[in-house]
């Protein structure tokens, strides 16, 4: 006797923020970024997409369309994500974040950049282990001028006040020179997750514990807070990595993130010029 069929793949479109928070929290560290959007504070710049396989969630898509860099977590079974990007998903790009053997199903639809190797670390209170803070101050919206200046005029429109009176950010200043920071990218109270980012020294003072340093107090800031801290970094930063192990971060689980550009799009830029040149 036959096997029965699987029901097909559909999308589901009126997908509540609650049904995707509960599929998502089933890898709540991998896809601790996709909740935090999802937090109350975030969510109005979420868009979001649900496969299902007859009623049971297979797979979930997430984007925030109100940063410019259209940031996208894929999770869940490889053909729900494919059908979510072909038929769900419509933005030209995108910063793919997904389970390495995605991959495929993602070069189907988007035209793929450099491709980083990822790794998803996490740390709790029982995890962490203590370093010296010493020198480090709580970053708020009266140092956003420094904070630019640190990480560059192109990221004036990403560090406003707002931000860093929402987020948790510290640094290490010498005379009125913020010199080393780290902070949070992303964090929800709903969820108790915090995601730690931005880690950054300018050169002529690395090597010096900076870094480390406003990590730890990022860290221990956000764990007040929320029951897990989270950082992404690529599998071949080695330096870093044993730098996050030192304070006790583990590694969850890898992940790839690379630029996307959607191929439906190409296809038409091309046939645009081809019909040009008739």
């Amino acid at each position: 006797m036959a096997a029965p069929a699987l029901p097909g793949i559909e999308i589901d479109r009126i997908a509540t923020r609650d049904a995707l928070a509960r599929f998502l929290s089933e890898d709540r560290l991998f896809s601790a970024y996709a909740l935090a959007d999802l937090d109350g504070a975030n969510v109005s710049g979420a868009r979001w997409w649900l496969a299902r396989r007859g009623e049971t969630p297979i797979a979930a898509a997430l984007a925030m369309l109100d940063l410019s860099f259209r940031p996208l977590f894929l999770t869940g079974d490889v053909q729900g994500t494919g059908t979510l990007l072909r038929q769900g998903v419509r933005e030209p790009r995108v910063i793919v974040a997904a389970p390495p053997e995605h991959r495929p199903a993602i070069e189907d639809v988007y035209r793929l950049e450099r491709v980083d190797r990822m790794l998803r670390m996490v740390v709790d209170a029982k995890t962490f282990r203590a370093v010296p803070t010493d020198g480090c101050v709580r970053l708020g919206a009266e140092h956003v001028d420094a904070v630019i200046e640190l990480y560059g005029l192109a990221s004036r429109s990403y560090f406003t006040p707002r931000r860093l009176g929402r987020e948790l950010y510290f640094g290490i200043f010498e005379g009125d020179a913020l010199i080393a920071a780290a902070g949070t990218h992303v964090r929800s109270s709903e969820f108790g997750l915090a995601a730690v980012g931005n880690v950054l020294t300018r050169a002529p003072y690395r090597n010096r514990g900076y870094g480390t340093a406003c990590t730890a107090a990022v860290t221990v800031a956000a764990m007040t807070e929320h029951r897990d801290v989270v950082l992404n970094v690529r599998e071949d930063n080695d330096p870093a990595i044993a730098v996050y192990r030192r304070l006790g971060f583990r590694v969850h689980r890898p992940f790839i993130e690379s630029v996307g550009y959607r191929r439906v799009g190409l296809r038409r830029v091309v046939q645009n010029i081809f019909k040009g040149s008739v």
